[in-house]
């Protein structure tokens, strides 16, 4: 073999080994890539959107507010009532009867052979039976007592309306002067009980209102002795009357934005719908007031209720609050749009310079994000500040510098952190309700971030 064909062979054989090296050491930097991607990779937990709604708590204690008035007595002595409490009395109708000497409590508890009650009367005892059966509860016995109270009550005006029939039969010392019969000045229901907080109005409203611990409720008893232009019964004056309850601000600009929402009350199951007007009280607390125009009477002895808000449950798609982010994107006029492709992509023209120094346009495909009426949310990775949109028949300029703020989440399908705007129906604690099929939002099955604060735009996610 010659010795040129030795040096060509000794010259390939280095070229060989500088060509394995070579793919040697790129093989070992991809390693060293890998091992280093390994350590500084992010494990982030992933999420499938599914459908769903949210329970909502919508039970609330509340305060009735009614319009009514406080009737004192002209007269001092023992008190007979003879309308029964919820009773609907009209102008000059018999109320009470005061006597000095307690003659006609006398003729209530004297026997007076056989005695009835009419089907009406029982209807009625039978219903706040049944009503107060069913709303009570152990943790608010004290509401046992009020029901006795009621009850009582209501026995004895019953029992009164036959003294009523022979009080004609008063005669010796029992005269007329002494019997003072009481009627009506206006109509309205008969209330037999007083609680200082007749005269509360929406505007007067503050949250200590609501703590029952100082509550107190002043019965006014049967055949008890009573002052001159002392309190004797109390008369609700109107149909109309409302519930306050009190709720977070943002709650209650929701219910307002409803109307009307529907309503049913604890008590005794009734369901009525109330309008809905908001007094804001301050930063934590505002007072939604549930007007109603009708049933009263049914609520007539309450001043405090438990209420459920009977609204249809917000569906959408159900999505955790962590997987929640608020980006920032720039905003570009519609009319600078050249061309808008299915996949989400707007094609734009930016202002660009020749080496010479000559202006020029070059045309760019930008991911959008969302849109408004007037400007697209579009990727703030290929503009700057400063850059210049131009239209493509028109001698208009758009600087690029105004930005709006979407809310959105991750999603993590293909690999990477892909925004997603995102519209919230409803949330709670833990969870939101978001609309589904929106044209930059999510679907149904889609794989977002469980925590988005751990993510950043285009970054690659380990599952």
């Amino acid at each position: 073999m010659s010795r040129r064909e030795n040096t060509t062979g000794l010259v390939m054989d280095v070229k060989w080994n500088r060509r394995i090296v070579f793919l040697l050491l790129v093989f070992l930097g991809y390693l060293i890539y890998l091992v280093v991607q390994l350590f500084n990779r992010k494990d982030i937990s992933s999420y499938q959107v599914r459908a769903g709604s949210l329970a909502i708590n919508n039970v609330y204690e509340g305060i009735v507010l009614r319009e009514e008035e406080v009737v004192s007595g002209n007269d001092s002595g023992y008190i007979t009532y003879f309308s029964r409490e919820g009773e609907h009395v009209g102008v000059g109708d018999l109320v009470y009867a005061v006597d000095e000497k307690n003659v006609l409590s006398e003729m209530t508890s004297a026997p007076t052979g056989e005695s009835s009650l009419s089907e009406e009367d029982l209807r009625d005892l039978r219903t706040d039976v049944i009503h107060f059966a069913a709303g009570f509860s152990e943790k608010e016995f004290h509401s046992t007592y009020d029901f006795l109270y009621d009850m009582e009550g209501s026995l004895l005006k019953l029992a009164n309306k036959n003294v009523l029939e022979n009080i004609n039969t008063l005669g010796g010392s029992y005269s007329a002067d002494l019997v003072k019969l009481t009627k009506a000045r206006k109509p309205g229901y008969v209330v037999y009980h007083t609680d200082g907080m007749e005269s509360i109005t929406p505007d007067s409203l503050t949250p200590a209102l609501f703590d029952q611990a100082n509550y107190e409720k002043v019965p006014l008893v049967n055949h008890a002795l009573v002052d001159q232009n002392s309190p004797v019964y109390k008369l609700l004056t109107s149909e109309n009357w409302s519930v306050a309850i009190q709720v977070e601000p943002e709650r209650a600009e929701q219910l307002k934005a409803e109307g009307y929402v529907r309503v049913r009350f604890l008590k005794n199951q009734q369901v009525l719908w109330g309008q809905v007007s908001v007094v804001p009280y301050d930063q934590n607390v505002s007072f939604c007031v549930l007007s109603f125009n009708n049933s009263v009477v049914n609520f007539c002895t309450d001043r405090f209720l438990e209420i459920e808000l009977d609204e249809s449950n917000e569906s959408g798609l159900k999505i955790p609050l962590s997987s929640i982010v608020h980006k920032e994107f720039f905003l570009v006029p519609k009319d600078y749009l050249i061309e808008q492709s299915e996949d989400n992509t707007c094609i734009f023209l930016r202002k660009t310079f020749m080496e010479d120094g000559t202006a020029s346009s070059m045309r760019m495909a930008i991911s959008v994000y969302s849109e408004d009426e007037d400007y697209y949310f579009v990727d703030d990775s290929q503009l700057r500040i400063g850059d210049y949109l131009l239209k493509e028949h028109d001698l208009g300029e758009y600087p690029v510098s105004m930005k709006g703020e979407l809310v959105g989440v991750y999603n993590i399908n293909k690999g990477y952190a892909d925004f997603r705007q995102i519209v919230i129906l409803y949330q709670n604690d833990e969870y939101a309700i978001v609309k589904s099929n929106t044209t930059y939002g999510l679907n149904e099955y889609d794989f977002i971030a469980l925590n988005a604060s751990e993510l950043t735009d285009d970054e690659f996610v380990f599952e």
